[in-house]
Parts: structure tokens; C-alpha cells; sequence
């Protein structure tokens, strides 16, 4: 399995994982042409992307899910106008897509019906969770143990606060339907990494709350009091594509 980050934050997400001749998007908050520049780059084309997965309806993460033929695409039930049974995807049950065996979680955001995902190859297994204001012990118990993670880490509570946004944003980001915070995030992935964990991707990490270099911190910091030996953080970036898994140059 490999993955590939494409971009990651309130201005736009896209995540692409691959295996076998089978491609899953993760959301389309990107332009086509973005999409398609970055795929190229990494040697794919527009047809490798076999199905498409809406979190939920959030327009940096919904842009242009417009672009890709409706019957590519899957998400919860109220994310999508008219989405047919077939298309739905019900959280807590197991769905093969291709070589993939896919198990949705909820998630606790304010949107329609926001959803998160393990995704299994049969070898490997990759945790996809943003946009999530906590992580029930629900979801905890299907998050233990996985290959990789990508895992959001959304802001910094001191920096958030120093901005200048109004308080009801950033009550909003804070609550338990908004975002994760650093030290949130890094005490989950204390809990539930284990032994098979090969990497851990921070991601919609907030361009005015947060920086690559605090969310590290926290994470090395946390990962210390907790006693934790791993250092395969990567972050994801709005820009530059974050790739990970058996992906080679």
C-alpha cells in the first residue's frame, strides 16, 4: 500500500492511497488541474483513481468532487444530495472496494455526516481521520495497532486563542464537533500505536493557529512523558505532497 497526501488543510484536501492497480481519493477540495499536476508527478493518471470518498461537505474538502462520474463516488448518506443506497457508506461495517477492504467511522464535526476510514489491504492498514473535534473510545478500539496513520492535528490552543478571530470560530474550532488540537492528537496516537506502526502523518494542520514545527514539538514532547519510542512523524502541507507506505521514488 502506498499514500499519498496531496494537500492537507482549510484551503483544500485530497489523499490519494493506491495498491494493486486500485486508487482510492480521499475528498477533492483541490482543482482539477492541481489534482491531476500532482498525480502526474507521482506517476499516475486521471484513470488510476478507481473510487472517490467524501468525508463530509465541507468546501475544502467537496470543491470539486463534481469533476469524477457520480457513480465513483461513496460518502455517508446526508453528504451527498439524492446519494443512493449503493453509493452509502454506513459507519461501523466493512465494504471491499477492489483490493481494499474499507471500515467506516464517524466522526464528530460540524457537518452533515462526517466520516473517517481504516483501510485494509489484507497486509496493511491505514487510519484516514481529520476534521474531528474528539475521538470517541468507540473509534479507539478499531484505531489500535495500524501501519499508518493520518491523523489530524489541527492547531495549537495558545496560538488559536491569540488570533484574531471572532470567539464563537474559535469556540467552534475548540468544541468537541471541531477540530484536534496538538497535544489531543498526540496522546491518542500514544494510545493506539503499536508495534506494527510504521508512520504517522499530521494533517489540516490550521495556517494561522499552528505550524509544522509546533505540531513536532508537541508530539516529541508528549510522546517522551508517555515513554513512547517513535519518530516517523511526517506533516502533511497544503502545497507539497506528503507521500508514505511502499511508495518508491
Amino acid at each position: 500500500m502506498e499514500f499519498h497526501v496531496l494537500a492537507s488543510g482549510s484551503k483544500g484536501n485530497a489523499t490519494f492511497i493506491y495498491d494493486q492497480q486500485c486508487g482510492i481519493l480521499i475528498d477533492c477540495g483541490i482543482t482539477r488541474k492541481q489534482l491531476l499536476f500532482k498525480l502526474n508527478q507521482l506517476g499516475f493518471q486521471e484513470d488510476d483513481i478507481t473510487y472517490v470518498f467524501l468525508t463530509h461537505d465541507h468546501y475544502d474538502h467537496n470543491k470539486n468532487i463534481h469533476i469524477f462520474d457520480a457513480g465513483k463516488i461513496y460518502s455517508a448518506k446526508k453528504n451527498i444530495k439524492d446519494l443512493d443506497e449503493y453509493h452509502t457508506l454506513v459507519p461501523y461495517t466493512h465494504r471491499q472496494f477492489g483490493v481494499f477492504d474499507v471500515f467506516t467511522l464517524r466522526t464528530s464535526h460540524d457537518a452533515s455526516d462526517p466520516i473517517g476510514f481504516v483501510i485494509s489491504n489484507g497486509q496493511e492498514q491505514l487510519l484516514y481521520m481529520t476534521d474531528t473535534g474528539y475521538v470517541s473510545q468507540k473509534n479507539r478500539q478499531f484505531m489500535k495497532n495500524l501501519d499508518y496513520y493520518i491523523i489530524e492535528s489541527n492547531h495549537d490552543i495558545e496560538m488559536l486563542m491569540a488570533t484574531k478571530r471572532p470567539m464563537f470560530l474559535k469556540n467552534r474550532i475548540l468544541n468537541d464537533m471541531g477540530h484536534l488540537n496538538n497535544e489531543y492528537s498526540a496522546h491518542l496516537m500514544c494510545e493506539v500505536i503499536g508495534e506494527k506502526t510504521k508512520e504517522i502523518v499530521l494533517a489540516h494542520l490550521s495556517q494561522e493557529a499552528n505550524t509544522e514545527e509546533l505540531a513536532l514539538a508537541t508530539y516529541r514532547q508528549v510522546f517522551q512523558e508517555e515513554q513512547i519510542a517513535f519518530s516517523n512523524i511526517k506533516v502533511a502541507s497544503q502545497i507539497d505532497v506528503v507521500s508514505g507506505g511502499h511508495y518508491e521514488n
